[in-house]
Parts: C-alpha cells; sequence; structure tokens
C-alpha cells in the first residue's frame, strides 16, 4: 500500500530496508543504498521531482557523502591477480561492482561473485583491498596446512557465495603462531576457493 501511494505522489522520498528486492522498487523512482563506516543501513527511495531518473541507481557513503551512479559500465572476467577489493555494501546492493571495478582497473575472478581482483593497488573509498599470497581450491586439509606453513594463529574470515559454516572451520584449522591473516572463502569460475590474504596499505 506505501509503494502505491509512492507511486501515485507528484514527489516523495520514502526509506526502506537496505534488503528490499528490486522488484518493489517503483517504476520510475530513483534507489539510493547508503551505508555509513562500512555498514549499509538503509535504502532510499525517490519518486517524482526528486528522482534523478527512472531506474538510477545510487549508493552513498556516509559521513563523506561520496556517491556512485550506475554507468552501464560491464566489468570483465579474468584470473585471480595480487590483489582482492571488496566493494562496499552500498555498491552491490546498487549493482554497481562493475563501477567499483572500473575504478580500480580491475575484473570479476567469477562473473557472479561481488569480490574484484586486480594487479595494482589503487585506492578507493568504495572498496577494501587485500593482498593475495595465496589461492587454492577450497579444502580444509590444504587450507590448515597453508596458514601452519605460514604461522597464523589469528584469522580473520570472510566468505561470499560458500556453504562453509564459518565458526566450524576456524575450529577445524585448529590455528596456532603468531602472525594474522585474511581468509576470503568464495567461487573462482564456479569452483569453491580460498584466497590467504593481508590488509594492503594504502599506495
Amino acid at each position: 500500500m506505501v509503494l502505491d501511494l509512492l507511486g501515485r505522489a507528484p514527489a516523495a522520498c520514502l526509506k526502506v530496508a537496505p534488503g528490499i528486492p528490486y522488484e518493489f522498487v517503483p517504476e520510475g523512482a530513483e534507489a539510493e543504498w547508503v551505508s555509513h563506516r562500512g555498514e549499509v543501513k538503509e535504502a532510499v527511495l525517490w519518486t517524482g521531482r526528486l528522482s534523478g531518473g527512472a531506474g538510477v541507481r545510487r549508493a552513498t557513503l556516509l559521513p563523506g557523502g561520496s556517491t556512485l551512479t550506475a554507468t552501464g559500465a560491464e566489468a570483465e572476467v579474468g584470473p585471480m591477480g595480487r590483489f582482492v577489493y571488496e566493494p562496499d555494501g552500498a555498491a552491490i546492493r546498487a549493482h554497481l561492482v562493475a563501477e567499483v571495478a572500473g575504478r580500480v582497473g580491475g575484473r570479476l575472478a567469477d562473473p557472479m561473485i561481488a569480490y574484484i581482483t586486480g594487479d595494482d593497488p589503487v585506492d578507493t573509498e568504495w572498496a577494501s583491498r587485500y593482498e593475495v599470497h595465496e589461492a587454492m581450491p577450497f579444502s580444509v586439509k590444504r587450507l590448515r596446512a597453508a596458514l601452519r606453513a605460514r604461522q597464523v594463529g589469528n584469522a580473520t574470515i570472510k566468505k561470499r557465495a560458500s556453504a562453509v559454516d564459518i565458526e566450524r572451520l576456524r575450529r577445524d584449522l585448529r590455528l596456532s603462531g603468531d602472525k594474522s591473516a585474511v581468509v576470503i572463502l568464495t567461487r573462482i569460475m564456479d569452483r569453491p576457493s580460498a584466497l590467504i590474504c593481508t590488509p594492503s596499505r594504502p599506495a
């Protein structure tokens, strides 16, 4: 009912949950996703005179106020490079991963996964960057051995398009050592994969 009223108003702004399905965005509305310090907080629907145009998708970062809009860009798909970029959640929700890839000169390691990879360290507020030290097909045994060889006792585990239970994996890895790493569980060309990384300092 609220969305019906929104569509009939000459101009309106409606705050909605960030997980709103695309099919619920009224025709002619602009949809904006807002992230605050890396956490997606809300989505906003703008209609009528307040809309930037039918079908416009926008992501906004707070507190700085930077915005990113759809340009029609299409991200290339290619092999895993030296770095992996994790786009801000607002850009992912707004389907602007290709636009972020363009900013860092990157590509997608898998066409369906919102991780960007590249060979050069490019700074952007629209993504966190990690240096990839090792990429492998996912296997608990193989991942455990690789982390032990690197003396990793503290691992931040991230996942996207992976069914792995993180807490169970952490127990199974039985980590020990004085080094830290970021482990990314994802798919690369439909193959479950694990990346051993460390945060990359600003270039």
